[in-house]
């Protein structure tokens, strides 16, 4: 997850057709050339509400329209996963393995099974090889979460750079829609970095409320106030995140809505990380 000029511009046109003035002083404010400038508005203009948007040639990657390349395959990026049944079914975003060759996680020399991808939700259903020592609880209520709910996200942002163990940051739900009031989606003050993409959103139960998703540019903002704002972040909500894995009747186990207690941070760092991993894209 890095910053991206053209999906920031196509994602600020979005909301200047909707008479944003806002949006259209902070539109103006991003630079680029006039062929990437046509790109943007080609991918706002071809927008359907809850879709995700992507590059053009990430399209064509991921329908198969581009040639292979010779030679061996190397890491190009990473994210993060997290386990939901005993079977080793694991979920991430879409766009993490979307035009990946081979997905591994780390750690590991098996390839991963990627088993079904949803490009709207950006979920991506993976199986992982081998042992399964913990699953993650789903919410049992995640229609019940409220804007200002404190949550935890924990992940493996900047693999390469930050702790290997995981990273753990908290936050509070900022809005219980994500772009365009998409209902998919859910906004999260919970600062996140590249690679974050894939981290389970937890609630202070220890119960998975969303999945990290995207994230507007630091630099774009900015550039538009004058400030270094606070990020503006968005997960996959919990409804969908449940809805699809009830569609691929992959099993998982959901917390309790009465008995479960608010736990620590530090606890729920420690069980989060028995069932995250780092999912890499081969190419």
């Amino acid at each position: 997850m890095t910053e991206d000029r053209v999906l920031a511009y196509a994602w600020v046109n979005l909301a200047a057709a909707q008479a944003d003035e806002n949006a259209k002083k902070l539109r103006d404010s991003i630079t680029l050339s006039p062929a990437l400038r046509a790109e943007a508005e080609r991918l706002s203009s071809n927008w359907r509400p809850g879709q995700v948007l992507r590059h053009e040639n990430e399209l064509a990657a991921a329908a198969g329209n581009l040639a292979p390349s010779g030679g061996a395959l190397t890491k190009k990026g990473t994210g993060t996963a997290f386990v939901v049944s005993p079977e080793g079914h694991a979920i991430t975003n879409h766009h993490v393995v979307a035009s990946c060759k081979e997905v591994r996680v780390q750690g590991r020399s098996d390839v991963v099974q990627v088993i079904t991808r949803d490009e709207i939700s950006d979920l991506a259903l993976l199986k992982i090889p081998g042992e399964t020592r913990a699953t993650a609880a789903l919410s049992p209520d995640p229609a019940s979460l409220r804007q200002g709910q404190d949550i935890v996200v924990f992940g493996f942002p900047l693999d390469s750079v930050l702790s290997s163990g995981g990273n753990l940051t908290p936050g509070v739900v900022s809005a219980i829609t994500g772009l365009g009031n998409n209902s998919n989606q859910i906004q999260i003050t919970a600062p996140i970095q590249p690679g974050s993409s894939g981290s389970p959103v937890m609630n202070k139960k220890g119960q998975v409320v969303g999945m990290v998703s995207m994230k507007l540019s630091d630099t774009v903002m900015a550039k538009y106030t004058g400030t270094l704002p606070q990020n503006v972040n968005f997960a996959v909500s919990g409804q969908t995140l449940t809805a699809f894995l009830e569609a691929h009747k992959v099993p998982h186990k959901t917390g309790s809505s009465f008995f479960a207690r608010e736990k620590s941070l530090a606890d729920l760092g420690d069980e989060a990380h028995e069932w995250t991993t780092v999912v890499e894209c081969w190419k």
